[in-house]
């Protein structure tokens, strides 16, 4: 099963260990330093806000994270940044090794690049696309919406009626958590959930196979006719 945002949450497991392991010899060396120390505070709640974007894409719905990944990059990049910042912060307050190290950690935090994965991407512009639309008739909505959950349920594998049943229970328990105040994330939530409750029988025929969106399949019918043309000749 796809796990959305995958690749990104294993750069960040693998940033999280790294900075771990060297968090140990930093408090070990005990920096006299007040803004090592007060960054070495600082770096193991940048940790914390680590390991809460991994919780949370474990936890959210796979439709839902993809059209807030916009979120996650910005998330992520600011984690990323704040590492690096109170590393270097650290750097000249400990031992020539462990400087070593944090300089080799530094190195590897300045070529980490957080980015969707191209299934992921395909997913939220369909369906940003459908959200950005103004439709002249209810019979162009509901074809609309069809058409963009057929593809981003495809995309991010929602594709047997125990992954859609999946997708709509995970919807349901972030609607039940998230805050009335929060009235653009419900409002989010909920139409997500529709999409799903509306169109989910369509949807799985069409992972079986008996539906297919009008331009996936737009090349086979090019190639059809090329070959009945050929044929004819």
């Amino acid at each position: 099963m796809m796990h959305v945002h995958r690749s990104i949450c294993l750069e960040l497991h693998r940033l999280i260990d790294r900075i771990l392991h060297v968090i140990l010899a930093i408090e070990s060396a005990r920096p006299n330093c007040m803004l090592a120390v007060q960054a070495l505070c600082s770096l193991n709640f940048t940790l914390a806000e680590a390991k809460s974007i991994i919780k949370h894409c474990s936890k959210c719905s796979k439709l839902y994270l993809a059209i807030t990944s916009h979120k996650i990059l910005s998330r992520c990049q600011k984690v990323r940044n704040a590492f690096e910042l109170y590393l270097v912060q650290i750097q000249n307050a400990v031992p020539i090794p462990l400087a070593g190290k944090i300089s080799a950690i530094l190195h590897d935090l300045r070529g980490t690049e957080f980015s969707l994965e191209f299934a992921e991407d395909e997913a939220r512009k369909v369906l940003l696309s459908l959200l950005e639309k103004n439709f002249p008739d209810s019979a162009s909505v509901q074809k609309e919406e069809l058409e963009a959950i057929q593809i981003a349920t495809s995309r991010l594998e929602i594709k047997s009626p125990f992954s859609l049943l999946v997708e709509k229970a995970t919807l349901k328990k972030q609607l039940e958590e998230v805050s009335e105040e929060n009235l653009k994330q419900k409002e989010l939530l909920q139409y997500l959930l529709y999409l799903l409750v509306k169109h989910g029988k369509s949807n799985c025929q069409f992972q079986n196979g008996s539906h297919s969106p009008k331009h996936e399949c737009h090349d086979q019918s090019l190639e059809h006719e090329l070959v009945v043309d050929e044929s004819s000749q």
